[in-house]
């Protein structure tokens, strides 16, 4: 059964078919809820290569991660990488992993978007500095950048913001809350705007900040015990951790030095990783939600994409702010005075 059989049947032209299974143009979502369920009835699905062979677009997106060649290690960023995979599943989209090479550090990607292998890239970005060497690409292709900061020069087509404030500011008013008043900070990776947002939470709730108390992960379990092992010396009652592995290496240097979580020190962590709810005391943490970091992000580009018709240079850029939230577990609780 081809589209215009298909359209006959439903009672609709091919073009609000076409609308219907790629989410673009004007339709309400009851016709296309109505549209998609007599798809599934009659077993009929678009023919995506030859749309894709009439049009100028691949339907190949790249996914690029600025910072380094482990990337594909680290836990939180190959949580997001499977839910933009997902995202681009659902909506017929084919991606492309572009990992970086330590010596040439952004060659496969440009050569990618010289050799029009690519309709558009998501660049997951660290600092504004870690974009250098990538202004060919975004001012060549549709480009959404994905940070925990805001640029003011930015270049590309589309930005997601992940604000970290919102949930650091929970955590830290639901210690304050349970009585807590030396609450320490480990600092990760490039967490300028984690740590600021931690000393903004404290001041606004009539804490002073003490420098002492934040000290370097900066990534792995074992930073993380070593840093929980120097602050456990300066009597704190608490520790917000910027990623959860800090966090779970605060929870077993704790655990080693004799120090009860959550009866004596509590502890957060950042990300709200599948394994935080697994620990023991299961973690509380800030949550990022990477469901809707990636929805949010092809939806972007997609809207880049039509609006440029493949010309990066004619796009208007867009920008969207994701907020955090903090997901509370067992890892805290309230000090006994």
């Amino acid at each position: 059964m081809d589209i215009r059989e298909f359209s006959e049947i439903v009672g609709v032209s091919t073009a609000t078919v076409s609308r219907a299974f790629s989410g673009r143009g004007r339709i309400s979502k009851k016709t296309q809820e109505r549209i998609l369920e007599e798809a599934r009835k009659h077993g009929f699905a678009p023919n995506i290569n030859a749309r894709r062979l009439s049009s100028k677009f691949s339907g190949v997106i790249g996914l690029y991660y600025t910072f380094g060649e482990e990337i594909i290690f680290d836990y939180y960023n190959m949580e997001l990488a499977q839910e933009i995979a997902k995202a681009c599943a659902g909506r017929g989209i084919s991606l492309h992993l572009v990992l970086r090479s330590p010596s040439q550090p952004d060659l496969q990607l440009n050569n990618l978007i010289a050799g029009k292998g690519l309709d558009g890239v998501i660049i997951v970005a660290d600092s504004e500095r870690s974009l250098d060497g990538l202004g060919k690409v975004i001012s060549d292709c549709p480009t959404i950048v994905i940070a925990n900061q805001v640029w003011s020069n930015h270049l590309s087509t589309g930005f997601i913001h992940l604000d970290f404030e919102s949930g650091i500011e929970q955590a830290v008013q639901t210690l304050v809350r349970l009585g807590h008043r030396r609450i320490g900070f480990i600092r990760g990776l490039s967490d300028d705007t984690k740590l600021k947002a931690y000393q903004t939470a404290l001041v606004a709730s009539g804490i002073k900040v003490d420098q002492s108390l934040i000290v370097n992960g900066p990534k792995t379990i074992e930073d993380g015990q070593r840093a929980v092992g120097i602050l456990l010396k300066k009597k704190i009652d608490a520790v917000v951790c910027c990623t959860d592995l800090l966090a779970i290496g605060a929870l077993q240097g704790a655990v080693k030095l004799g120090v009860s979580v959550p009866e004596q020190l509590s502890i957060v962590g950042m990300d709200d990783l599948a394994l935080a709810s697994q620990t023991s005391p299961p973690l509380s943490s800030i949550g990022v939600p990477r469901s809707k970091i990636a929805a949010s992000a092809i939806q972007m580009l997609e809207s880049v994409m039509s609006a440029s018709d493949g010309n990066a240079a004619a796009a208007p850029q867009f920008m969207h702010t994701v907020n955090t939230f903090f997901v509370e577990r067992e890892s805290i609780t309230a000090v006994e005075r």
